[in-house]
C-alpha cells in the first residue's frame, strides 16, 4: 500500500511540474502526457497486493500465468481436490452408457427416437437406480427431465409416485406443463414437482401433528430473518456498545451459512470474516435468542424448512416411511447448486429404491455464498457406488467457436468432470477481446456495438452486458442513457422486497399467525406515537395475551384510536371465507392513507398493491398465497408491468445483468465488462483455490450465455478500495489464442 501511495505521489508531482513547464505550448496532448507516464510507471513492477501494475497497453501477447502470483494451497485441500480428481477419473474410464431402443414400445405417444439424441435417450430411459446426468451448458437439460417423466408415465408410473425437485417454480412448471403437451393428459398434475423449500413447506404442513409442529407457522423471508437479529441484538443491548457491532445483515448471514454448511459460527467466522473473530461468542449467543424466538412466535426460516424436513425424515421413522412410499421415482434438478442439508433429503427420500436422477453440470457450481456445495454433484459416483452416469454434451445453444471459447475457460480448472461439448451451429464470428483506456470508452464501445446489432436486426431484448458486480455496469448505464436505449438492470430490489409490499404481506401474515411478532412490530410502528421502543412492548403484550391486541391497554394512549382501526381491519379481513384478493382490498383501503402520509410517490406505490391483488385473484387459500410468495417471489420483470418501458417496441430492452443472475438465460450476444483480475475473478478469491475455481466457473457460465456473438472488454485501469487492477483476468490469459482476436 505504502508503495502505491508513493509512486501515485511522485507520477502527480512530476507531472504537474511538466505541464507547469509546458503550459506555453500550443496543442499539448495532455492524455498522452498521463498516458506515456504511467506506461513508464508501469514498467517498474511496483508491488500493490497480490497486483503488479503493468504497461497500459501492454499486448496480451506479452502475459503468461507465470506474470501473476500463485495461490497456495493447504495440504488438506490438495488431498480433497486429489481425492474428487480421482473419482472424475474412474467415470472418465467407464464407457458411455447405451440403452436397447428396441425396448422402446411402439404405442407411446412420444416419439423419444426421433426427439432424442443417443446421450439424451439413454437418460430418459435408465429409470431404475441411481443415475447422474452432467448435461453441460445449452445441451438440453430441461428436455431431458421432461422426457424422463414423460416416459415414466408411459410406462405405467402414477404420476404420484414421481417427485421433480427444482431451484425455482417456474422451472417445475414450465417442466410438467411440457409434459402435459406431450402426453395430453390430465394426470400429469398430479406429479409433485416444486422447490426444496416449497416440497418442504407443503409436506411439513400436512404432517405437522405427526411431526409435533404449529401448523399454521408463517415463513420469514430473509428480510424478515434480519429483522431478527435486529430485535435480539437491540434486546442483548449490543447496538449500544462502544464498539462498532456488526450489523444485523452480517449477522444473519454468517448464520444462515454455518446452517447451510453444517458447521459452526466459529468456524465460519474463522474462514470468512476473520475480523469478526472478537464477536464470536456474541453472534453465537443472538444466534441462541433467534432460534428460541422463532419457536415462541411459530415462524419458520428458510434455512428452518430445510433443517425439519432433513431431522424429521431422520428420526421420524413413520414419516419417512411415508414420504418414501409415495416418492418411487425422485429427480434433481441443478444438481450442483445443492447444500449439503438438500443433499441429505434427497438420500433419504431415495430409500432403498434408489431411484434418484440428479441432473446438473459441476462447471456450472456458482453459488457457494448461498451454501451450495460443489462437491455433491461430484461425490454423487462416490456415494452411490452404482450409479450410471451420463455426460450429455452436444450443445443446441453456441455456435462451434464460441463453444471453443467457453470451453477452454475450464482447461486449466483443477476440479470436475472432463466433458467434450461440441457444437453444429457454424459461424464466422470468432470472440472478440479489447482493452480500452478508461470506462467511459469502454463503455461506448459495448453501446456502439449494440447500436450496430440493432440496425442488423437483433432485437435489444437478445443483447446482454454481463458483470461479475452491479457497479461494473455503472458506465454503460449512463451511456445507455445518453443515447436514450431502453434496458433493464437485473439484480436491484425485489417486488417482495419492496417496503409497501412488505407492509401488506404483514397484515396478511397476521390473519395467518397471530404471534408473529416481527408482522406485529412492523405494522405498529407505521401508526403514528409509535416508535421501536413502544412497537416493542405493545407486541410482547400482544404474545402474552396469545395472539390478542385488546383495545382496553390502551385507552389512555395518544394511539389509542389507531390501534382500534388496526384491529377493526384486521378483524374484517379474518374471515376464512374470504378469497385472499378481497382481504388484500379490505387492508389495502386501510393501508392507502398511512402510505400517503409516508411517501411523495404513494400512487406508484399503490400500484404495486395492484398487482399483488392481480397475484392473489387465483388464490382462495391465504397460507399457499403466502407460502408461494416467499418462497418463490415474482421476478423483478412482473414486479415492471406497473413501469411503461422507454421504448415500446417490440425489441424490448438490453439487459445489464450480474452473470449469478444471467444463469440458465441465454442472448444472441453478451458484452463481458470489466474483465480485469480482481475484478472477474473477485480480488477475495485469489487467496484460496476453491474460491477461485468457483470464480472460474462463474466466468464459464457468463460466456456461455452467448449464441452467436461474444465480447469482452476492460479498463486499462480501475482504482477502488480494494486496491489498483490493470491485469486481464488470468482466465482470458490460459485461453489459447486461436479461440479469440484481439479487437484493434
Amino acid at each position: 500500500m505504502i508503495y502505491y501511495f508513493v509512486y501515485r505521489s511522485i507520477f502527480l508531482y512530476i507531472t504537474i511540474h511538466k505541464m507547469s513547464e509546458m503550459k506555453e505550448e500550443e496543442n499539448i496532448d495532455r492524455e498522452k502526457l498521463l498516458s506515456d507516464f504511467l506506461g513508464d510507471i508501469g514498467q517498474r513492477k511496483i508491488v500493490k497486493g497480490d497486483y503488479d501494475v503493468e504497461p497500459q497497453y501492454r499486448d496480451f501477447d506479452q502475459i503468461t500465468i507465470e506474470d501473476y502470483l500463485p495461490i497456495e494451497i493447504p495440504e488438506e485441500v490438495e488431498e480433497k481436490i486429489l481425492h474428487l480428481r480421482k473419482i472424475a477419473s474412474e467415470i472418465d474410464k467407464q464407457p458411455p452408457v447405451t440403452v436397447d431402443k428396441s425396448l422402446l414400445p411402439k404405442s407411446l405417444k412420444v416419439d423419444y427416437l426421433n426427439s432424442l439424441n443417443d446421450q439424451q435417450l439413454a437418460a430418459v430411459m435408465s429409470v431404475e437406480g441411481p443415475v447422474l446426468v452432467i448435461a453441460g451448458a445449452g445441451t438440453g437439460k430441461t428436455r431431458i427431465i421432461v422426457y424422463r417423466v414423460s416416459y415414466l408415465i408411459e410406462k405405467g408410473i402414477d404420476p404420484q409416485h414421481i417427485l421433480l425437485l427444482t431451484f425455482t417454480r417456474k422451472a417445475s412448471q414450465e417442466m410438467l406443463g411440457r409434459v402435459q403437451g406431450l402426453l395430453s393428459d390430465r394426470n400429469v398434475g398430479n406429479v409433485v414437482g416444486g422447490t426444496f423449500h416449497s416440497f418442504a413447506n407443503m409436506v411439513l404442513r400436512r404432517y405437522s401433528n405427526l411431526l409435533g409442529i404449529p401448523a399454521k407457522f408463517t415463513i420469514l423471508d430473509q428480510g424478515d430473518s434480519e429483522d431478527v437479529v435486529d430485535i435480539i441484538r437491540s434486546e442483548l443491548k449490543f447496538a449500544r456498545s462502544n464498539k462498532a457491532f456488526p450489523k444485523k445483515s452480517r449477522i444473519y448471514e454468517i448464520i444462515s451459512s454455518a446452517r447451510n454448511r453444517m458447521i459452526t459460527i466459529k468456524e465460519v467466522i474463522n474462514k470468512d470474516f476473520s475480523g469478526l473473530i472478537d464477536y464470536i461468542q456474541d453472534i453465537e449467543l443472538i444466534y441462541s435468542g433467534y432460534t428460541k424466538y422463532k419457536k415462541l412466535t411459530n415462524t419458520f426460516d428458510y434455512d428452518d424448512l430445510m433443517e425439519v424436513l432433513r431431522d424429521s425424515l431422520q428420526n421420524n421413522t413413520v414419516f419417512r416411511e411415508k414420504l418414501q412410499d409415495q416418492f418411487w421415482y425422485i429427480m434433481v434438478d441443478e444438481y450442483q447448486d445443492t447444500n449439503l442439508v438438500q443433499k441429505e433429503i434427497v438420500d433419504l427420500l431415495a430409500g432403498t429404491r434408489k431411484n434418484v436422477m440428479v441432473v446438473g453440470d459441476d462447471s456450472q457450481s456458482i453459488y457457494s455464498f448461498r451454501g451450495a456445495n460443489y462437491e455433491n454433484i461430484l461425490r454423487f459416483p462416490e456415494i452411490y457406488t452404482d450409479c450410471k452416469v451420463i455426460k450429455i454434451e452436444e450443445n443446441y445453444r453456441s455456435t462451434r467457436n464460441l463453444l471453443r471459447f467457453s470451453n477452454s475457460v475450464n482447461n486449466s480448472s483443477k476440479l470436475g468432470y472432463r466433458k467434450k461439448l461440441h457444437s453444429n451451429i457454424q459461424s464466422e464470428f470468432v470472440p472478440g477481446i479489447k482493452k480500452f483506456y478508461n470506462q467511459s470508452i469502454e463503455a461506448e464501445f459495448i453501446v456502439d456495438n449494440i447500436l450496430d446489432l440493432r440496425e442488423k436486426g437483433v432485437h435489444l431484448n437478445d443483447i446482454a452486458v454481463l458483470v461479475r458486480a452491479a457497479w461494473h455496469w455503472r458506465h454503460v448505464e449512463l451511456e445507455l442513457n445518453k443515447r436514450s436505449i431502453p434496458y433493464i438492470t437485473v439484480g436491484g430490489i425485489k417486488f417482495n422486497e419492496r417496503r409497501h409490499v412488505k407492509d401488506i404481506v404483514a397484515y396478511l401474515k397476521l390473519l395467518l399467525n397471530p404471534y408473529d411478532a416481527i408482522a406485529w412490530n412492523r405494522i405498529l410502528k407505521l401508526l403514528p406515537g409509535i416508535g421501536q421502543a413502544t412497537a416493542g412492548t405493545i407486541t410482547r403484550k400482544i404474545l402474552n395475551d396469545k395472539g390478542e391486541l385488546i383495545i382496553n391497554n390502551y385507552l389512555k394512549r395518544n394511539y389509542s384510536i389507531e390501534l382500534e382501526k388496526l384491529k377493526s381491519t384486521l378483524t374484517q379481513s379474518s374471515s376464512a371465507k374470504m378469497g385472499v384478493r378481497d382481504r388484500i382490498n379490505i387492508v389495502k383501503k386501510y393501508y392507502a392513507p398511512i402510505l400517503q402520509s409516508l411517501e411523495n410517490d404513494y400512487r406508484v406505490r399503490l400500484l404495486d398493491i395492484d398487482v399483488l391483488q392481480d397475484m392473489a385473484t387465483k388464490y382462495d387459500d391465504l397460507e399457499k398465497f403466502l407460502s408461494e410468495l416467499s418462497l418463490d417471489p415474482p421476478s423483478r420483470q412482473f414486479s415492471q408491468q406497473v413501469t411503461p418501458a422507454i421504448d415500446e417496441d417490440e425489441e424490448g430492452r438490453v439487459v445489464l445483468s450480474t452473470v449469478h443472475s444471467a444463469k440458465g438465460l441465454e442472448w444472441h450476444t453478451v458484452f463481458i465488462s470489466h474483465s480485469l483480475d480482481g475484478l472477474f475473478p473477485n480480488n477475495k478469491s485469489l487467496n484460496n483455490i476453491e474460491d477461485l475455481e468457483e470464480e472460474r466457473r462463474l466466468y464459464y457460465v457468463a460466456c456461455s450465455r452467448a449464441k452467436h456473438g461474444l465480447y469482452i472488454t476492460m479498463p486499462s485501469r480501475v482504482y477502488n478500495y480494494s486496491g489498483f487492477f490493470s491485469y486481464p483476468s488470468r482466465f482470458l490469459i490460459e485461453i489459447d489464442r486461436e479461440n479469440y482476436e484481439l479487437i484493434d
